[in-house]
């Protein structure tokens, strides 16, 4: 009797825990119909520091970016084109590094739009003009790895400062 029992309580519970997991959420990636940029930038700096710079840059280029969050590790802004034809969403999230006491910076830059997905590097331009104006590209330790696949027409990019 006990025997059953117990092998009745192993098979509800495996049984029970299926059902009670949930479906796995969507891939955290944008809708294929709008053109997106995402980047991974290194430093040798903390991000506190790497964070101030973004948000005064987003500050100093207003109208054309509009800063709506702004935390320690998290910036949200917004990027209209000077024509006003086209807007983007744009993040970057802050990690601290260990071996460097540097920071980790993911960045994005996501149409808003229907568009092509082949951009000519605007929504890379939109992250790099931040960073570049700030003056993060000469900072201590900075590297920058993104590509083709992660960054739609980040080959195509001539961004103008």
């Amino acid at each position: 009797m006990k025997t059953v029992l117990l092998a009745s309580a192993l098979i509800l519970g495996l049984f029970g825990c299926l059902v009670a997991v949930p479906p796995p959420a969507p891939f955290p990636f944008p809708v294929p119909y709008h053109a997106f940029c995402r980047a991974l930038w290194l430093f040798a700096t903390p991000c506190a520091e790497i964070s101030t710079k973004i948000a005064q840059q987003i500050q100093a280029f207003s109208p054309e970016y509009t800063l709506a969050v702004a935390t320690p590790l998290k910036i949200k802004a917004n990027h209209t084109s000077p024509d006003g034809i086209g807007a983007q969403n744009i993040t970057f999230s802050f990690s601290p590094t260990v071996l460097t006491a540097g920071c980790r910076v993911s960045a994005q830059s996501i149409s808003l739009g229907f568009s092509s997905l082949l951009d000519n590097g605007l929504n890379y331009c939109n992250l790099y003009k931040l960073l570049s104006a700030s003056g993060l590209t000469s900072a201590p330790g900075f590297m920058e790895m993104t590509n083709e696949w992660a960054c739609l027409g980040y080959g195509m990019a001539k961004c103008i400062a």
